[in-house]
């Protein structure tokens, strides 16, 4: 038995309760921007674990499907806690200090949970971007990013230039399919301009 919000329960179901928190946790970089009813950081991961899901077979490396879900569902998971950081306030903590703190609270939510060691090493793999489906995770959490911030600017909000301009979304774009799809994204996006 541990304690969730000061009450004795199930170690598992603990670890049950956290995540469903994700639920809860705003996604910042869009609220920022005025973005009014934005996605919760459950939402993003969801549609990240989706087009993990769908690009899988479409590049040029193996990629252990099992393994690519697991990290796109692990990804984010720390933010339970930690809550979503926007990049502009992320540059002052430095990736590094993010990661570690990510670590930390990994380690404690599955400490005593028997897959928890793997569920670790997993989640690791995205941070370092040390497996092809690590850094696949890295390159969709981006190009979902984007996704979404096209959704948004369709549906009104012009406040979003700044994340199609910053050269640190597209660090990660290491996959020909994905940088396919961020240049189709892009021509959308353009074409939607000239419409106006």
């Amino acid at each position: 038995m541990v304690k969730w919000r000061g009450k004795s329960c199930d170690r598992l179901l603990a670890v049950i309760l956290e995540a469903n928190e994700l639920k809860t946790i705003p996604r910042m970089g869009w609220r920022v921007r005025g973005v009014t009813g934005g996605e919760s950081v459950a939402e993003h991961s969801y549609a990240v674990a989706l087009i993990c899901m769908i690009l899988a077979e479409r590049i040029d490396e193996p990629v252990d499907r099992e393994k690519l879900l697991m990290i796109a569902l692990l990804h984010d998971l720390p933010e339970h806690m930690l809550g979503d950081i926007h990049s502009p306030a992320a540059a002052f903590l430095g990736e590094r200090s993010k990661e570690e703190a990510e670590l930390r609270i990994l380690e404690r939510l599955f400490e005593g949970i028997e897959e928890g060691p793997r569920y670790i090493e997993l989640w690791k793999e995205f941070a370092d971007r040390s497996s092809v489906e690590g850094r696949l995770v890295r390159a969709v959490d981006k190009l979902e990013m984007f996704t979404q911030a096209y959704q948004y600017e369709s549906a009104g909000n012009r406040m979003l230039e700044d994340f199609w301009g910053w050269e640190g979304n597209m660090k990660d774009f290491g996959f020909d399919e994905v940088r396919r799809l961020y240049d189709e994204l892009t021509r959308l996006r353009e074409s939607d301009k000239e419409n106006d």
